[in-house]
């Protein structure tokens, strides 16, 4: 495989891979993970560049069921009273009464907390209107779980340890116990990718999200990379998602800022 042409911005990849993994979350609590790189919100207002955004758009739909762990559906427009969406496949939730949506079209991602109205004839799922509607007008960046340890270090020279949960090509999410950390605080963090690499660079808080005594705080940082630390970062990313990848050597390995 030519890693130098590997498309690491993954545009042709499914919406539903583009998500992170639910994990028994509820859909609220599931969707702050995403809510922070949404970049407008309607409220009872839903655009006619949604309505007609044709039938190729998808979508991917989340019952309040923790267990569901989402599943992809077709957009089949709009009608008076809400959104329209088809199964994609037989496999769909056992129930959908209350749901998260995402839609991707052409004009960006949206999402939305919504109630089934009910199923007709065809097999068209009837979603109720949404009351609040988000919009963000580019493609999410994909989003790999990831298992194991980060290891973070304060300007004040505190270390403290946390459970990684996801890596992006510009950012990372991990869980906290007693979460110490501000908003836009920046730190300096260093974690391990199993059979692919190391990764230590300095980051800036996005978000923190209070989660369970279990879990800790959810914690979103973004990535500030040199340009070796993002060559570095690509190459974990596209070790983590193409396992044929992972006796590939870098010349250069990750600096640290």
């Amino acid at each position: 495989m030519n890693t130098t042409s590997t498309d690491v911005t993954l545009d042709r990849t499914p919406l539903a891979s583009l998500l992170p993994l639910r994990k028994g979350m509820n859909i609220a609590d599931y969707h702050l993970l995403l809510v922070g790189e949404f970049d407008r919100s309607m409220v009872e207002f839903v655009p006619d560049s949604l309505c007609q955004a044709g039938a190729d758009s998808s979508a991917v739909i989340f019952a309040s069921d923790p267990q569901d762990p989402g599943h992809s559906f077709s957009f089949a427009g709009c009608d008076a009273h809400g959104l329209q969406f088809r199964a994609q496949g037989n496999a769909v939730w056992g129930s959908y009464r209350k749901v998260l949506v995402f839609i991707e079209t052409a004009g960006g991602i949206y999402s939305f907390f919504s109630d089934l109205e009910g199923i007709d004839s065809q097999g068209v799922y009837h979603f109720r209107r949404p009351a609040l509607l988000y919009q963000r007008k580019t493609r999410l960046r994909r989003r790999l779980h990831l298992d194991g340890q980060i290891l973070l270090r304060r300007r004040s020279g505190e270390s403290i340890a946390g459970a990684l949960h996801d890596l992006s090509l510009d950012g990372a999410s991990f869980f906290l116990a007693n979460c110490p950390l501000d908003p836009g605080e920046a730190a300096l963090v260093e974690f391990d990718v199993v059979d692919c690499g190391h990764c230590e660079t300095v980051v800036t808080t996005v978000r923190r999200e209070a989660r369970s005594a279990t879990l800790g705080d959810l914690v979103g940082v973004r990535l500030l990379l040199t340009k070796a630390q993002k060559k570095q970062v690509e190459h974990l990313y596209l070790c983590l998602e193409y396992p044929q990848l992972r006796h590939w050597h870098l010349d250069n390995s990750a600096d640290v800022v």
